[in-house]
């Protein structure tokens, strides 16, 4: 988890990245911990601040029945993982042009990783995809820190560079595929999921329109075929 406080959406945006990520070792602690941060609800807009009183409802249920999580892993396997409504959580999975030029797409989102030191996986962890929903919305949130930072330093060039990327990073990546994701009709099987990947939606749009970035939303693949049963494992998270 990024330890860098703010007065800015930051934190939200760090609970979104968790929730769409597999329920790891250190999710229930992660999640108690957000949930205690006074900055949780800093700078969002009323949709998103809705959206996240339903998740923290839900997520206070979880961390009072720890056992659940069991179920709750077994759950994010059979929506993502499996299964013939698959919801993909990858960018790339949407959109007939972007899936032609996929190689380029994650190029474009390793580029901007490696502007801005960003790195996934860790110390006994496997890195997830760059273009995984929760590995977009981790980096968004760093952005968001690394622009308060430069805020409280004055560095007026670093700052604008930073809200560049932001705005750059939501337009072409994270802001496109997110309603999506929502609307993919298996995600409506899971309540839990349901609601947490509405909040990311809420909370990506409502950046987007802070920042007036103007989107251009792309969809499921047309006539692409759902993914058949499997017995494959779990993703492998990419946050501690």
């Amino acid at each position: 988890m990024i330890a860098i406080r703010t007065e800015n959406s930051g934190p939200a945006f760090v609970l979104a990245s968790i929730v769409a990520s597999y329920p790891d070792p250190l999710f229930i602690e992660n999640l108690a911990t957000l949930l205690d941060d006074a900055d949780l609800n800093a700078g969002l807009g009323e949709s998103a601040q809705r959206s996240l009183t339903e998740l923290r409802a839900r997520l206070a249920a979880l961390i009072a029945a720890p056992h659940e999580l069991d179920d709750l892993r077994s759950e994010f396997i059979d929506r993502f993982d499996r299964g013939k409504q698959v919801t993909s959580l990858y960018e790339t999975e949407y959109g007939r042009e972007r899936a032609m030029v996929k190689g380029n797409e994650l190029a474009d989102i390793a580029g901007f990783y490696r502007a801005f030191g960003f790195e996934t996986g860790g110390e006994g962890v496997q890195a997830e995809m760059t273009d995984h929903v929760a590995v977009e919305l981790e980096f968004y949130a760093l952005l968001i820190f690394k622009q308060q930072a430069l805020i409280e330093s004055a560095e007026r060039e670093g700052i604008e560079i930073v809200l560049d990327a932001r705005r750059k990073f939501l337009k072409d990546h994270l802001g496109r595929f997110i309603g999506a994701l929502c609307d993919r009709p298996g995600l409506a099987e899971s309540p839990f999921y349901t609601t947490a990947l509405q909040y990311c939606r809420e909370l990506v749009l409502d950046e987007c329109q802070k920042l007036e970035v103007m989107l251009e939303p792309v969809q499921w693949l047309s006539g692409q075929t759902d993914a058949p049963d499997m017995t494959c494992g779990g993703s492998v998270g990419c946050l501690k």
